[in-house]
């Protein structure tokens, strides 16, 4: 046996560790990147270009410019 299938005791955890919502770094990803990277990357599912990385990174950029731009 590996020992990855080993109970783990959590019953010294507290909920005052976690935040409503999640932690302020998920938060904040869930709010201001999430969103946008999902659908690049729903785009990149669809398309299937040779070049995932640089099309997702593209799109990303552009959607930077598009909510920058929705702010002034």
């Amino acid at each position: 046996m590996d020992g990855s299938n080993v109970p783990v005791d959590l019953s010294s955890a507290t909920n005052t560790q976690v935040r409503p919502g999640g932690a302020p770094a998920r938060v904040y990803l869930n709010d201001k990147v999430v969103p946008h990277l999902l659908e690049g990357m729903k785009t990149v599912a669809k398309d299937q270009p040779s070049n995932p990385l640089r099309v997702l990174g593209e799109f990303l950029l552009k959607k930077s410019e598009e909510v920058e731009a929705s702010k002034k």
